[in-house]
């Protein structure tokens, strides 16, 4: 019984906290840029680019289960918040790839500034 549980998969639970991680984390980096603009710039230019990163890698699997949970959902239903291949596409191919180059726009001066 206990050598079974060792190689038996179970389902890993959802990550529930990373859209207010990745928030806290900006807030953070931000506040602390007011301070020293170095330590800001390069804690925002990581938490940018890890987060793209991320998104990017699983674009597929975030598609999905927001399709799912849209369906379960019972009040924000509406035009703007419907799953839309469009928005989907734009998000992919021109909203990350933003984020991702800000990222690299923000290491880069924070290394200038150091």
């Amino acid at each position: 019984m206990m050598l079974s549980s060792l190689v038996t998969n179970h389902k890993a639970p959802k990550a529930r906290f990373t859209p207010g991680l990745f928030l806290l984390l900006l807030i953070i980096f931000i506040w602390l840029g007011q301070y020293k603009p170095t330590y800001g710039l390069t804690g925002l230019g990581v938490t940018l680019v890890v987060t793209a990163i991320l998104v990017e890698a699983n674009r597929d699997r975030i598609w999905d289960m927001y399709r799912k949970s849209y369906k379960k959902q019972k009040g924000l239903m509406g035009i703007l918040s419907k799953p839309n291949k469009i928005y989907y596409t734009l998000n992919v191919f021109f909203l990350w790839p933003i984020v991702f180059l800000v990222g690299l726009v923000s290491l880069f001066v924070a290394y200038q500034l150091s």
